[in-house]
């Protein structure tokens, strides 16, 4: 988990000065957490690759190495939720303008999310991100 700390702080770092620099950490640590919890990522020799692209509307993407089950949101409605937690992924959502997911099990899932730093952040505790598969 020592890679989660690092992925962490480098994006807060990297985005030091826009504002979001909490929200975007937060993002990544619940991305990289996942894949080391959820994947391959998470064993022996195991990785998980970060894409950042700071701009107006950033980019954040967070690679594992495959192996788990595909990476959802979990509902807030009573009777849908994932048998894990599935509390970060709806985190992310709640902090992006916009996620997704793509890939496979057997050749790794790549979860992204946009991020607006045009503007302050809002409440966004009614706010979900579109998901984009």
């Amino acid at each position: 988990m020592d890679q989660v700390r690092v992925a962490r702080v480098f994006a807060a770092t990297l985005f030091e000065g826009t504002g979001r620099e909490e929200d975007v950490a937060v993002v990544v640590a619940e991305m990289a957490t996942n894949a080391v919890r959820h994947s391959r990522s998470g064993g022996e020799r195991g990785w998980f690759g970060l894409e950042v692209t700071l701009a107006e509307i950033a980019y954040i993407a967070v690679t594992d190495l495959g192996g788990g089950c595909v990476p959802t949101v979990r509902s807030e409605m009573p009777g849908c939720q994932p048998r894990e937690g599935g509390y970060g992924l709806l985190t992310v959502s709640k902090l992006a303008l916009t996620m997704g997911i793509h890939g496979s099990s057997a050749d790794g899932f790549t979860v992204w999310a946009d991020m607006d730093l045009r503007r302050p952040v809002q409440d966004n505790s009614t706010q979900q991100a579109v998901l984009v598969s």
